[in-house]
C-alpha cells in the first residue's frame, strides 16, 4: 500500500488538532516493563553529544514509512537529528516506500525479497535487494526535500564502487581512501558483506551517485548529517514474518552489525496471525531473532509492539439499488481470532524474559480515532492510521523516559 505525501500531511494536521484529548495521554500505560528500556533512555540523555541509533524492523506496515516517521519526527526534535538513516531503492524493486527520497538508475535492476519463495538466504539488512549483471550500473539518490548530508555507508556486493557527489570520484582500489574535490571516500570490506563504502563530505550534499564497473548487488545505505541525536532506521517488507528475517544469511544479524542499534523495535505479528502461525511457532521465531540481536548486538535494547486488530473478509452480501438492475456486493468484515493468540504468545515472552512491550492491539480499542484509521482492507492502515499509531508508541517511550529522570 502506497500513501501519498499529501494525504500525510493531512494526517499529521488532524492529529495536531485531536492532541488535546485525553486518548493520547490514556495510551502511555500501554508500556509495559520499560525497566528493559532504562539504559536505551540513559543513552538519550547524552544524545547532544552523540548519536543514538534505533532500529524499528517490520512487516508492511513499516514499510511504507509513515508509522517510523512518526516515532521519529518528535523524537529527533526533542533529542536532535542525526539524519535521515537508512534508505533503500524501493521504487527500483517495483515496490512502496517512504516518501522522503528516491533512487534513480540508467537501468531496470532485478528485485529480491526475503519473503518470496524459493528465497532461501538472505544477508541484505534491508530484507531485500536490488541486482544487475550490466556492465556499467549507476544509481543516484536523491533527497525529497532537500536533507543535507554529510555521510553515507552504502552496502553492497560486487566490484569496488566509484561514487560521484559534487564532483567526487573515488578510486578503483579497494583499500583506497582519496580525498577530492572536498571529500573522503574509503572502499573498505564491510562487517556483514564483502564491500561497503564510507563516503564523507566537507560541506553538505544533497544528492550522489554510485557506479559499477561490473554485476553488483546493492542492498541499501545508512545517510547522516554529522551532527548528534536520532539516527532512526525503518526496515520493512511486505508480507514479512519473525521466520523470514531469520532466514540462512539472517537479516537481522546483518541489521545489527551495519547499524550498530541501541534500541530495536520490532512491530511484527500481523502476518503470522493471517498466515496460521501457531503460537508455539512464533515463540520459536521470536527467540531465533532475540539470539540474533543478543550475539551482534549485546547492548541494545529490545521493544516488542503486538500486532494491530487487523479484519478478514466475512463475505459479500449481494443487493441492487433501487430501479437499477445490475448486482452490487457488500463485503462484511469480521475480526481474525488468532491475532490475540498471537498477541497473547508474544506477550507471555516478554514477560517471561524481561523484555518491553508497547501493546497496540490493547491500545486500539480505547481510542475511537482508530474508527477512521484503517485502509480498505480493514488489515492495513490509512496514512493518518500509521501516524496516530507512531505518535502513540513516541509519547509512550516519551513517558518512560520522563519517568526514569525523575
Amino acid at each position: 500500500m502506497n500513501m501519498r505525501k499529501g494525504s500525510y500531511k493531512a494526517a499529521v494536521l488532524v492529529l495536531l488538532f485531536t492532541a488535546v484529548c485525553g486518548g493520547a495521554q490514556a495510551q502511555r500505560k500501554f508500556l509495559y516493563n520499560d525497566t528493559a528500556l532504562h539504559r536505551f533512555y540513559a543513552l538519550l540523555r547524552q544524545a547532544d553529544s552523540q548519536v543514538v541509533s534505533i532500529l524499528h524492523l517490520g512487516d508492511s506496515h513499516v514499510q511504507a514509512g509513515f508509522l517510523p516517521a512518526a516515532v521519529a519526527t518528535p523524537l529527533k526534535a526533542q533529542f536532535g537529528n542525526a539524519g535521515p538513516g537508512w534508505v533503500f531503492p524501493y521504487n527500483l524493486a517495483g515496490t512502496n516506500g517512504p516518501d522522503g527520497y528516491r533512487w534513480s538508475s540508467n537501468i531496470r535492476w532485478e528485485a529480491e525479497r526475503v519473503v518470496e519463495r524459493g528465497n532461501s538466504f538472505m544477508e541484505s539488512p534491508a530484507g531485500m535487494l536490488i541486482r544487475t549483471s550490466h556492465s556499467a550500473p549507476v544509481l543516484t539518490f536523491s533527497s525529497k526535500p532537500a536533507m543535507p548530508l554529510r555521510s553515507a555507508t552504502c552496502f553492497y556486493k560486487g566490484p569496488a564502487v566509484e561514487v560521484n557527489g559534487a564532483g567526487i570520484i573515488a578510486g578503483e582500489d579497494a583499500a583506497a581512501v582519496e580525498k577530492m574535490a572536498g571529500a573522503t571516500v574509503g572502499e573498505t570490506s564491510g562487517p556483514f558483506t564483502e564491500n561497503q563504502a564510507r563516503i564523507e563530505w566537507d560541506t553538505a550534499i544533497t544528492t550522489f551517485t554510485l557506479r559499477w564497473p561490473g554485476a553488483v548487488m546493492f542492498y541499501g545505505a545508512v545517510l547522516a548529517n554529522g551532527e548528534p541525536g536520532i539516527l532512526y532506521h525503518g526496515i520493512g517488507v511486505n508480507g514479512a514474518q519473525f521466520a523470514h528475517y531469520n532466514k540462512p544469511g539472517n537479516a537481522v544479524a546483518a541489521q545489527m552489525k551495519a547499524l550498530a542499534p541501541q534500541l530495536v523495535i520490532l512491530s511484527l505479528g500481523t502476518n503470522e496471525a493471517f498466515g496460521g502461525v501457531s503460537a508455539a511457532q512464533l515463540r520459536q521465531e521470536m527467540e531465533t531473532t532475540v539470539a540474533a540481536i543478543r550475539q551482534n548486538a549485546p547492548e541494545a535494547c529490545l521493544l516488542f509492539t503486538t500486532p494491530p486488530s487487523g479484519m478478514m473478509k466475512k463475505r459479500q452480501v449481494p443487493y441492487r439499488k433501487k430501479g437499477s438492475r445490475r448486482v452490487y456486493y457488500r463485503t462484511t468484515y469480521a475480526r481474525n481470532p488468532q491475532v490475540a493468540v498471537i498477541r497473547e504468545a508474544m506477550v507471555q515472552y516478554c514477560k517471561e524474559n524481561g523484555f518491553a512491550w508497547w501493546d497496540l492491539y490493547q491500545a486500539m480499542p480505547q481510542d475511537k480515532r482508530f474508527a477512521c484509521a484503517w485502509s480498505g482492507d480493514r488489515v492495513h492502515f490509512n496514512a493518518y492510521g500509521y501516524t496516530l499509531q507512531g505518535t502513540l508508541l513516541y509519547e509512550a517511550l516519551e513517558a518512560g523516559y520522563s519517568a526514569f529522570n525523575h
